[in-house]
């Protein structure tokens, strides 16, 4: 259900700002991304956002007082709309498919590689290169360390997860010799 949420006020914001002539997609993710980074960043922030006790005037006003001037008046709007349908709480979510969604427009993926060690930059710039030949789209590549994969690469790009870890062999190994015992 929150995603559901989240998808469709972004996609809202999304067409929002497309039919702007004065705002860019790009433009309103990084005052997104500043958002939820002052949201994480300052607890008291995030609790009073998020609070259903705290009445929609109090809110509209902190937003108002805090945040007007310096961004976009799409999503000056598209704020209060949220505190008055009290929707906050999908705040994250909504900047992640914003994110998505102006990533498409631009031709431009983000994916994340998750190793067991750390890539280096030409093993890191190849796998972009392979996954841009893939998705047709530009990839910028992350790297992500996590020593419990064994060895191998896990991919995630958007929704897609491509899993050639050894950890993941291993427990499918598992699963057949499981069956063939049974």
């Amino acid at each position: 259900m929150a995603a559901l949420v989240a998808k469709r006020y972004a996609t809202a914001l999304f067409q929002a700002v497309q039919e702007s002539e004065t705002t860019d997609a790009a433009a309103v993710l990084q005052e997104l991304k500043g958002i939820r980074q002052a949201i994480h960043e300052v607890p008291a922030f995030a609790r009073f956002f998020a609070s259903p006790v705290v009445g929609n005037r109090e809110k509209k006003q902190f937003i108002t007082e805090l945040f007007k001037e310096k961004i976009s008046p799409e999503l000056y709007h598209f704020l209060m709309i949220l505190v008055d349908k009290r929707r906050e709480a999908s705040f994250e979510g909504m900047v992640h498919v914003f994110g998505e969604l102006t990533e498409a427009l631009e031709n431009r993926m983000e994916a994340v590689a998750v190793t067991a060690v750390p890539m280096n930059e030409t093993a890191q710039a190849s796998m972009a290169a392979s996954l841009s030949t893939l998705t047709g789209r530009e990839v910028t590549l992350t790297n992500q360390v996590d020593a419990s994969i064994i060895g191998g690469v896990m991919v995630r790009m958007g929704d897609r997860v491509i899993d050639g870890t050894v950890r993941n062999r291993l427990n499918l190994l598992k699963e057949d010799l499981t069956q063939m015992i049974v």
